[in-house]
């Protein structure tokens, strides 16, 4: 066997770097992310739509392009929709030798890339042909897409108003003009006609359109129970409000829905990979309930388990109060009203069927033993003047919405926010190196005596 010695090796590899850099470079594949109905900008789609987070999460390490462009006051099939998609693509694609790649779509960000799919002569304004992206396209993932189109832009475009939607969706529909193109477009009546006249690509039952492969990741319903973590992800007034809209019918006339999009219009073709009860259609943008690394898997065309058999991690059943006040942990804490310690009592297994009405086991998960918040029975314990001895008043109403998260509140009416629905909610667990203020029923070690204290939570 020939040894090349250390300087020799060194010459060697010198070399084959100098033949790479001077040769052509390396194929890659990447990932493109097309956001929904709103005219974003690169910077706002990364930040305030996606977040980069998700996106790291979904594109699986893998170069990748954020589109901006009109999706509010351009119709998906509009040139000034799917042009500026294409324009950005190309010289990404030629700047990073990008020969394949995946495009991941939220909402109705599926309109642009459908009428692409389907139309892939079609020229952009910078003079790009649409094949020129169509034809590296390996795989298409649609997220939460509007298919065949939701009630919910039938509601807005004939009333000219949201009514009682609350504000927390609105940015769904571009942030406010309710009558934009992107809109109208969306009405079921419309898409009815752009699916059976060509303008949109994708016949009903399809898993490829031109030739690609579709995924489909939707969310069935929408889980907004105050008593589950689930509905805190990506934000729980966007629960809400997607609660308000799926119950009102709005998100579908007559199937399951994720608030906004109805399955029967999620459905509509493509092979569905997530199909989640879990998931509503804000937190399937944010990589919420593991969607993210299963779309991950998908990627990088590694298998995932069908929905029926997807297992998700445990997330911890406790109520606001208690996710954002840990009320469900027992410890000392510092009362911030008079600087005494205090006694936080905590829920354990075995407090929560003791036959008793354990205040921190009814904050912490909704109820104990037989009694269940919210209520105003005489039963409740935050209801009780013994418990308040340093206080003029028990538990009034004039503390929602203050800052601070009550458990007194959360037991008599289910939750400690102001009026309105995009009013400040007290009890929503602050981010990570964040913190609460929380009243809660302590036992005060000073005075000997059990008292309504107010303590930080950290998290």
């Amino acid at each position: 066997m020939h040894l090349f010695s250390r300087t020799g090796w060194l010459r060697a590899a010198a070399c084959a770097l100098l033949l790479g850099a001077g040769g052509a470079a390396q194929a890659a594949t990447g990932v493109v992310f097309v956001h929904g109905t709103g005219d974003q900008s690169v910077s706002s789609a990364t930040t305030g739509y996606w977040t980069q987070s998700s996106i790291d999460t979904m594109r699986n390490g893998q170069p990748y392009l954020i589109i901006g462009y009109p999706g509010a006051t351009c119709a998906g099939f509009s040139q000034c929709s799917w042009g500026p998609i294409v324009d950005q693509i190309v010289p990404w694609m030629n700047a990073n030798n990008i020969t394949s790649f995946t495009v991941i779509t939220h909402s109705n960000g599926s309109s642009p890339v459908r009428y692409m799919l389907g139309h892939t002569g079609a020229v952009s304004a910078n003079g790009n042909t649409v094949n020129t992206v169509v034809s590296r396209i390996s795989q298409v993932i649609f997220m939460a897409p509007d298919l065949t189109g939701t009630p919910l832009a039938n509601k807005v475009t004939t009333s000219g108003s949201f009514l009682n939607i609350a504000n927390s969706i609105v940015e769904f529909f571009g942030g406010g003009s309710y009558n934009n193109p992107a809109v109208v477009q969306q009405r079921t009546d419309n898409m009815s006609v752009y699916n059976s006249n060509g303008t949109f690509a994708g016949g009903q039952g399809a898993t490829t359109v031109g030739g690609k492969p579709i995924s489909v990741v939707r969310g069935n319903r929408v889980y907004a129970n105050l008593f589950s973590s689930d509905a805190y992800c990506g934000g729980y007034l966007y629960s809400i409000g997607l609660k308000a809209a799926a119950l009102l019918g709005w998100g579908s006339f007559n199937a399951s829905t994720d608030g906004f999009i109805g399955t029967e219009s999620s459905g509509y073709f493509g092979n569905i990979i997530i199909d989640d009860g879990r998931l509503n259609h804000h937190q399937s943008r944010r990589s919420c309930h593991n969607s993210g690394n299963l779309v991950a898997q998908k990627v990088a065309n590694a298998p995932i388990p069908p929905p029926s058999s997807q297992t998700y991690a445990p997330e911890t059943n406790v109520a606001a109060a208690g996710l954002a006040c840990n009320n469900y942990y027992s410890g000392y804490a510092t009362d911030f009203m008079n600087g005494h310690t205090v006694w936080k009592y905590g829920c354990s297994s075995s407090m929560l069927t003791n036959g008793y009405a354990e205040p921190d086991c009814l904050i912490s998960y909704g109820y104990s033993s037989s009694y269940k918040v919210p209520s105003t029975a005489s039963w409740n314990p935050y209801l009780n003047a013994a418990y308040y001895p340093a206080w003029t008043e028990v538990c009034p109403d004039s503390w929602q919405g203050d800052g601070i998260c009550d458990a007194c509140l959360v037991a008599k009416y289910g939750f400690d926010a102001t009026t309105g629905s995009s009013g400040a909610n007290d009890c929503v667990q602050a981010p990570p190196g964040g913190s609460n203020w929380c009243g809660d029923l302590a036992y005060d070690t000073y005075w000997g005596l059990h008292n309504y204290a107010v303590v930080q939570a950290l998290h």
